[in-house]
């Protein structure tokens, strides 16, 4: 079993499943900023573009913005969990842990940092359940 007495240290194996974690989240989150930031880029070609067809550009500036917004809320939802996952708080990085929010990383953030979290989903809820 995976799971150590409260108030000792995680065992050997709970150890090495975090370091996996963290590493798996710290790459997602890698990715998730440059494909931000890659977004970002892209927005202000878009609005540089609205100068000549307003219409159609303000549409793409719109959609644009909207992912953003998303992408920022995944990359902080990822840092926090990567914040848990360093400090070994099994509990915190439990109840960050969702499938939802990976999918939703897949689709807005990118497929790289959305696929990582979603084999961190698998890896989380293997984990054992902190002890009271």
């Amino acid at each position: 079993m995976l799971a150590s007495a409260p108030g000792q240290a995680p065992s050997p194996n709970v150890e090495r499943a975090l370091g996996s974690i963290r590493t798996m989240l710290l790459v997602a989150l890698i990715f998730a900023i440059i494909g931000t930031i890659l977004e970002l880029v892209l927005l202000v070609f878009v609005v540089l573009l609205s100068i000549s067809a307003p219409s159609v550009a303000g549409l793409a500036a719109s959609v644009l913005l909207v992912f953003l917004i998303i992408d920022v809320l995944v990359i902080y939802r990822t840092s926090k969990m990567y914040s848990a996952a360093t400090n070994g708080d099994i509990a915190a990085l439990k109840s960050l842990n969702s499938l939802g929010w990976a999918i939703v990383a897949l689709i807005f953030a990118g497929v790289i940092a959305g696929v990582l979290l979603l084999i961190a989903y698998g890896s989380i809820n293997n984990l054992p359940s902190p002890q009271a």
